[in-house]
Order: structure tokens, then sequence, then C-alpha cells
């Protein structure tokens, strides 16, 4: 039995978020598998694994934010901008009081410009700059815009400092601890990260790998795997009858005529929806082309919503003799 969806890792430490995704793989025989938003080696926490047709809806998902408890060094730099890295400088912690420290953090909150570190996937003419630093080179980096939602300190015992983190995609914390210290005026790093939450998966929706490892039937591992349906819940619904099921084979949009008789859900122009069968099966993924409000006043062969993503084996594996029925077609 083929197994469709996401898995939601609690990732442990030392391990890379690849060799999560072959352990899966090899363990349970799983054919395609990979992973959403990378975790470094040294972090911990929610890990999303992405498992055979899980993959063609990871477009559609959250992807944001990202929330992280982490704890910092003051006082020291380091090449990777944590505590891996080798030791660039030191300097005295003098004049670091909580009420500075306090300060700094709070303007980090809201967007700002943030420069990823030298050991990182950001490509530089196709080749990630991690690749680059273990050569002994040096890549120019561009400086991007990231935001901090939520930026909470738990506890300053000198020189480290533990805080809360809720942020945009992209944001690499350890680069918000070096420019954290360097704003401080003592230099800074990471020494601990764990994320508890990324978009939609959370920590309360993982297992551990030592848990996995346990599992043995397919039948056991579908327990913990989030459907596709379960992970696109937050979008709005559409029910799928023969007609619509027929036009978004064949890339055509639907029109308010092809709908009959089905109460819509709230949605604006260019929002995405998703297609369902009556049983709640994920057909498809849709744009809608006007606001709800507007659609009534719209001409009955103008296209209400287009297919951006369809589900083909889904549709084709369906009982059409059902849909007709249950959709009214005559």
């Amino acid at each position: 039995m083929r197994i469709d969806g996401f898995l939601v890792i609690d990732k442990p430490e030392g391990w890379t978020s690849m060799e999560v995704v072959r352990k899966i793989k090899s363990w349970f025989s799983i054919k395609r598998a990979g992973h959403i938003g990378t975790l470094d080696p040294f972090a911990t926490g929610v890990l999303p694994v992405v498992l055979n047709e899980g993959r063609r809806i990871v477009p559609f998902l959250k992807e944001e934010p990202k929330e992280y408890e982490a704890e910092m060094k003051l006082g020291e730099e380091t090449t990777t901008d944590d505590f891996t890295g080798k030791l660039l400088s030191q300097k005295s912690l003098n004049g670091i009081t909580p009420e500075k420290i306090y300060h700094v953090f709070n303007t980090f909150v809201g967007k700002i410009k943030q420069v990823p570190p030298v050991f990182s996937a950001v490509k530089i003419e196709g080749i990630p700059l991690y690749r680059w630093a273990r050569k002994g080179i040096e890549k120019e980096r561009q400086e991007k815009t990231i935001e901090i939602f939520k930026l909470e300190i738990q506890e300053i015992s000198l020189p480290k400092i533990r805080f809360n983190l809720l942020c945009s995609k992209g944001t690499y914390v350890r680069a918000l601890a070096r420019d954290i210290g360097r704003r401080l005026g003592c230099g800074g790093h990471l020494i601990s990260l764990r994320r508890l939450r990324s978009g939609s998966f959370h920590l309360g929706q993982a297992i551990s790998m030592e848990e996995l490892r346990r599992l043995s039937p397919k039948e056991s591992l579908s327990h913990w795997v989030i459907s596709p349906e379960e992970a696109l819940s937050d979008i709005p619904e559409v029910k799928a009858n023969e007609r619509m099921i027929r036009k978004i084979t064949q890339g055509q949009g639907i029109a308010l005529k092809d709908l009959w008789e089905q109460s819509l859900p709230d949605f604006r122009k260019g929002q995405e929806l998703r297609m369902s069968s009556s049983e709640g099966k994920l057909l498809a993924i849709l744009r809608s082309e006007r606001d709800r409000e507007e659609i009534y006043r719209t001409g009955s062969e103008e296209a209400i919503f287009r297919p951006l993503r369809v589900l083909s084996k889904r549709v084709s594996g369906m009982d059409k003799k059902k849909v007709i029925c249950e959709g009214g077609i005559s």
C-alpha cells in the first residue's frame, strides 16, 4: 500500500535533513520522499517529510510562520555563526546589561534586512555558499528582506540568552544571533536551535526517529501520516461534479453553470481553492478568477475557477457513475 502525504519528524541533533529522508525511504520502502525546510545538523524539532504524491501539493502549502526556541552566546563570533564553527573573535561583555539586551532585541522585530551566513545553502553562480566557503572562498552575499513577527527573551544568564522566535520563511536564526551580537557591540553566535512549527506543521504532530524505527508495517506508519486533504484543510473547498472533473482534466476553466447548486465558501480573486470529491478526496487545486461577491454578476459562460494543479491519478481512479449520480448530472 502506497502512502501519500506528509510525515512530521522531530529531528534529532546530529542528523542532516537528508539523512532523515534516506532512513525513512529505506525503513518503509518508500519510492519518493523529500523534506520541506532544511534544519542544520545541530538543530532539532519539526522537519516535514513529503511522501510520494504529497510532493505535488507542496507549492500550495503555507511555509510560514516558522517558530523556534533558541539560545545564543554573547562575546564570540564564529565562521558558521553557530557553535560548530571556528572562533573568529572574542570581546568583553563590559557594559552589556539586561536593559540594553532587551532594547536591541526589540529593534529586530518587524521587516529587517539579513545577510545569509557564509556557510548556507544559498547559491552563488549555481553553487551553494557552503561549498565556496569550504574552499576558502568567501563570495559576496546579497542581503534579503525577512520578517520577525515575534522575538521574546526567555532568560538572560550572561553570556547566554534564551529566546523564542516567530518569523517568515528564509530566516536564518544563526544570522539573527550574529547580528544581535554585533548590534550589542560584543558579537555572538547560536548554540542551540529547536523548531516548534513550520507553517501548519507543528511539534504536536511529530514522531521521533527512535519511535519511527520501532514501527514495522506501513499500516503503522499511516497513523502518523498527514493526508493531502488535512495538509490543505485551511484552503476553501469546492465540491466536484462530473462536468467539473471533465473540464479540469482538459485544462478548462469552471464557469457558474458548471457548479450546479452548491453553497460556495468565501474567496477572493486570485485565491487558491481545493476541489474535492463528495467523499472529501482532494482532486485539484483551483485559482479563483473573481471575488465571491462578483460571480453572480458575471456571465454563466465566464470562468470563475481555473485549474492550477490536477491530481490526475486521483481523478482517474474515481468511480464516475457515483460522481454522476451525486453530482446531479442527467
